[in-house]
């Protein structure tokens, strides 16, 4: 392999778990589920990162596989509760995902979602989730007693897939130099907006009063759900920001002027996907192209205007790698930090 595609030899071969619960799964959303299950926050803030397997039952490999099988015959309500939202947007599928998980595990129960808070007419923002556990030490028996034996939990959501800047705002490890794909957003922003104000919100009197309407009483706990992609420049190897989770998942960015020579640097036999949203989770259930046709594809969409294109590379020995083929314009602006560097929780 050239020295060009060097970050590829850091990225691990794919995991086993998440193979085998992709085997039998032909539905991209409950795919998508069982991607999220797995996949790792991308950041590491003063909050709690997603549920585990455990808190949601779902540890056992043979249950959770059962499970997720279970949740393939209920697409057309699955569908029925994307519809209510009446958008495309890949956070809004995310929401959805983590509603249906939430509502369905077995060890956790849906309260409400996207919840309005309102003080004196005036609106002050939403909570994305409240939901109840029994936690990893009640017994079933316990757990049926009622929602007082049940742990209560606020989440925010966001899914997020950065790209990183060799040269950008403050030190090589600066969580304002991973931007979106938009130019508009940051690791670094929204860090600050889940940690200085989302999450704030949710121990708000407005927030109190919506969970004693829902009978939620007891300590509040509170999480932040955030996985994603964090994207090195294909030819080198960036450090990570100081506020990602290292077990982050990552992969590559290149500009379209750039991707001859990349695919140039993939072995023999390498052959990708191109995803679309709002199905960026996953791995296609169907046959990866020959990088030839991928090509070819990409010859068409970068010929006329329009966005980047998000890939899943996959190499002869099985590892795989995301990548995103910007215009070579991009980025055509950046975002400013946010005015308080710092994530922390209050």
């Amino acid at each position: 392999m050239l020295d060009a595609f060097a970050p590829l030899d850091a990225f691990p071969p794919f995991d086993d778990a998440l193979r085998e619960d992709l085997a039998s799964l032909r539905q991209p959303w409950v795919r998508d589920i069982a991607w999220l299950l797995h996949a790792p926050d991308m950041a590491t803030l003063d909050y709690a990162g997603r549920p585990t397997l455990a808190e949601l039952g779902l540890e056992e490999p043979q249950r959770r596989r059962t499970w997720l099988r279970q949740q393939e015959d209920q697409g057309e309500r699955f569908q029925q509760r994307r519809l209510i939202r009446r958008s495309q947007r890949l956070g809004i599928y995310h929401e959805t995902l983590w509603q249906w998980i939430l509502d369905h595990a077995p060890r956790t129960r849906l309260l409400a979602h996207n919840v309005a808070l309102r003080e004196s007419r005036q609106t002050l923002g939403e909570l994305d989730l409240l939901y109840a556990s029994r936690g990893t030490e009640s017994s079933p028996a316990e757990a049926n007693r009622g929602c007082h034996d049940l742990l209560t939990f606020h989440a925010e959501l966001a899914i997020k897939f950065f790209l990183g800047l060799p040269e950008g705002p403050g030190d090589d490890r600066n969580a304002a130099r991973w931007i979106g794909i938009g130019s508009f957003d940051s690791l670094a922003i929204k860090c600050h907006r889940l940690a200085s104000h989302q999450l704030p919100r949710g121990r708000s009197p407005a927030a109190e009063r919506q969970r004693q309407r829902l009978g939620a009483t007891g300590a509040l706990r509170q999480r932040i759900i955030m996985p994603g992609c964090l994207y090195h420049p294909w030819d080198q190897r960036l450090p990570l920001p100081r506020l990602a989770n290292a077990k982050a998942e990552q992969g590559l960015w290149c500009h379209w002027q750039d991707w001859p020579s990349l695919i140039r640097s993939l072995p023999e036999g390498a052959r990708g996907h191109r995803l679309t949203k709002p199905h960026w989770l996953a791995p296609p259930a169907t046959e990866p192209m020959p990088l030839a046709m991928l090509d070819r594809e990409l010859a068409h969409s970068f010929s006329v205007p329009g966005g980047p294109a998000h890939l899943l590379l996959i190499l002869p020995d099985d590892r795989r790698c995301r990548l995103f083929v910007v215009r070579d314009d991009w980025p055509l602006a950046l975002p400013l930090p946010p005015r308080s560097a710092s994530p922390s929780a209050h």
